[in-house]
């Protein structure tokens, strides 16, 4: 029996019925046991304890390593890159201690882009929060240098750190790895991520097929379109459902051209004068053909708006229409200029305007954003299409009116907030402290630019009640945000 096994059992099972077995003390050992075993006038469980505390002692000066003399390695490469200095990886230290992702993933940023690697004795931890949010990794890849990929071949975790190429990946790699190969490819060079995806495609089975299809909404273009018409005949329902979704977003796709002939059939402006030829007068007449092909409601198109709807069936089948089909149909259809036509729908199809708003964001029709802005509906895609400014007087005008909701969507922004939309943001968070945690900016510490700072103090609730609650809140959003300010104040030193 081990020696520390026996003290386990011993403890465990008391002196009185421990094992017969002797214990296999280290050599070392032996003299300072015998003097405990013949020690005059002690009782057993007091040789126990003595005996116990040695042992553990013993223990704490460390082990001697295994010896494999077959295991052999090459040292790791001469770095390339500077390490970083010591304020910046106290900095570090810190945002390890405090968890933060978020906070990590701006550090790493920052060392990356100012071309530098972290010290050494972090990385083992650092390699490790990698291994547990995927997020991370291309950028801990990049901070760690040659040492991290070095040490990356002793730990299955870190497994990341493979030089496989993205066309090893895609013929052998896991499913997960396979869609983030072929996203990676789309967003470069589309045209080979969908001739891949065609070379597989018989091999792939119908849940494969629909999710590496999801990938190819990043750049979707006319030339996807031949492959793409064809799938219309696949048998998964699932792969259908994504094939209809990307012809819906690529103009000149059958259904799009489908769409835009029940438009130009349904809906009309017309120009005629008035007062004696002295002006003219403008309306939208809105109807659908008598004969309607089926196929369109094939597509995705409802037949019935329901009963609590605000519009009729047939409105309610235009208005779905106009949402995949780009907003320069119109332009053409009415011989205006994106400004012209919003105007036109707001005068004489106001009901009808949001659909256009939809095809905007649909369509990413980012220069016919600004024509929305003073409308009263607001359209969440708007936020990334916008210049950072405009997008934050967006969020505002709604902001103050809507509150929490609108702050809901602004958490979507791509952009760190601008300062008054923080301010904005807090002051409403303020009294709802209970929903607008230290989880909940420990999440979303990126948005929150660092100039709030010194306005926190002045920040509080409208109700006494919750000054406590919000009060914990406020200092671990500044702690946040003075760990945020010293990254950027280390490496921009």
């Amino acid at each position: 029996m081990g020696a520390w096994e026996y003290i386990l059992n011993t403890a465990m099972l008391g002196t009185d019925k421990r094992g017969a077995a002797k214990p296999d003390f280290p050599g070392e050992l032996a003299e300072a046991l015998d003097l405990i075993e013949n020690a005059p006038e002690c009782d057993k469980e007091t040789r126990f304890l003595n005996t116990a505390a040695i042992a553990f002692n013993y223990r704490q000066c460390g082990f001697v390593p295994i010896k494999k003399p077959e295991i052999s390695t090459a040292a790791a490469l001469p770095e390339t890159r500077l390490y970083c200095n010591e304020r910046a990886s106290a900095v570090l230290r810190n945002i390890l201690e405090e968890n933060n992702a978020a906070l990590l993933e701006t550090w790493l940023l920052q060392c990356d882009q100012h071309q530098q690697i972290v010290t050494p004795a972090v990385l083992p931890e650092l390699l490790d929060k990698a291994a547990q949010n995927a997020s991370l990794q291309p950028a801990v890849v990049n901070c760690s240098g040659n040492r991290g990929a070095w040490l990356s071949q002793f730990n299955s975790a870190w497994t990341y750190f493979s030089q496989a190429s993205d066309e090893e990946i895609w013929q052998t790699g896991k499913p997960e790895d396979r869609v983030k190969v072929l996203k990676k490819l789309r967003q470069t060079v589309p045209g080979t991520a969908r001739e891949w995806l065609q070379q597989t495609w018989d091999q792939e089975n119908a849940a494969a097929r629909a999710e590496l299809l999801k990938c190819l909404n990043i750049n979707a273009g006319p030339e996807d379109l031949p492959w793409l018409e064809t799938l219309l005949a696949e048998k998964g329902q699932k792969v259908r459902d994504e094939v209809m979704g990307l012809l819906k977003k690529i103009p000149g796709s059958s259904i799009i051209r489908q769409y835009e002939e029940l438009l130009s059939q349904s809906v009309t402006l017309k120009k005629e004068k008035a007062l004696l030829g002295m002006m003219n007068k403008i309306a939208i007449q809105i109807k659908l053909p008598a004969i309607i092909d089926e196929s369109i409601f094939k597509s995705g198109i409802e037949k019935l708006s329901g009963p609590k709807s605000a519009f009729s069936d047939e409105q309610f089948i235009i208005y779905q229409v106009i949402n995949f089909v780009p907003p320069s149909f119109w332009e053409r259809r009415f011989e205006a200029s994106p400004q012209q036509v919003v105007e036109y729908f707001e005068k004489y199809a106001s009901f009808m305007l949001p659909a256009l708003g939809l095809a905007v964001s649909h369509f990413n029709e980012r220069h016919w954003a600004p024509y929305f802005l003073h409308h009263e509906g607001f359209h969440i895609d708007f936020i990334n299409m916008l210049p950072q400014g405009e997008g934050d007087k967006y969020l505002l005008r709604f902001m103050r009116k809507e509150g929490k909701e609108i702050i809901h969507y602004a958490l979507l922004s791509g952009n760190e907030w601008g300062l008054e939309l923080a301010l904005t943001a807090l002051h409403i968070m303020a009294d709802h402290p209970y929903e607008y945690n230290g989880a909940f900016f420990g999440k979303h510490i990126r948005l929150v630019p660092v100039s709030a700072i010194s306005h926190l103090e002045k920040i509080d609730p409208k109700s006494a009640n919750l000054e406590a609650s919000w009060g914990k809140s406020k200092a671990h959003l500044l702690k946040l945000l003075n760990l945020k300010q010293q990254i950027i104040q280390t490496f921009n030193a």
